[in-house]
């Protein structure tokens, strides 16, 4: 072991006082880091030379891309075409995918405007076009009834004269079998007025009531 000794003046005294006397230790200095801090190994996850310096890179990239498709031709295809409108959803969704944005409202959309319109469509023709059919199909069926009670005879047969106008009226709706009850009302050549109740199917086949 190898003992230091302070250094002394000519009179055997030493220069400095012991407690002045320090042991050699290692000084650590403190590195200012560079500007901007330390850049990570490269590879690591830290590393992120090439990309954008900014707080939401995320955000300036997506802005870059271009806009995705509107969903909204969707909903008018769907409405109108029912399941067809898949096709439109399909191709808007691959588009969507090619400039990296989310695929998922062309199928709410699709679905939810196909539920919603089969539900209107349903209600449309239950509500709505079945009853004008109906209509439509009785007034041909009356039609078709006073043409037949004024042209086979048997009225005039029945009232001993010519019958010079009349019509038919329904009175009941069409039962089970097909039959439905009509009022009709003539008028003779010699004045007079003739009634009967009658009933007839929908292709005007026609016989008296008791």
């Amino acid at each position: 072991m190898t003992t230091v000794h302070s250094p002394q003046s000519a009179h055997g005294h030493p220069m400095s006082p012991p407690w002045a006397e320090r042991p050699e230790t290692a000084t650590l200095e403190l590195e200012t880091p560079p500007f901007g801090g330390v850049v990570p190994p490269y590879g690591s996850p830290g590393n992120k030379h090439g990309q954008l310096l900014v707080r939401f890179p995320q955000e300036v990239l997506g802005a870059a891309r271009p806009e995705a498709p509107s969903w909204r031709p969707v909903v008018a295809w769907t409405f109108f075409l029912s399941v067809l409108g898949v096709v439109s959803a399909m191709r808007r969704a691959g588009r969507a995918r090619e400039y990296g944005r989310r695929r998922a409202p062309y199928w709410v959309a699709f679905v939810v405007t196909c539920v919603a319109g089969a539900a209107f469509w349903s209600a449309l023709v239950v509500d709505v076009a079945l009853p004008v059919y109906r209509i439509q199909a009785e007034d041909r069926a009356t039609a078709a009834v006073q043409e037949k009670v004024r042209g086979d005879g048997r009225v005039e047969a029945a009232v001993g004269t010519t019958v010079k106008s009349g019509g038919c009226v329904p009175v009941s709706d069409r039962d089970a079998e097909g039959m439905r009850r009509y009022d009709c009302t003539f008028r003779l050549s010699d004045g007079r007025s003739a009634s009967m109740v009658i009933e007839a199917d929908t292709r005007g086949n026609w016989e008296t009531t008791g």
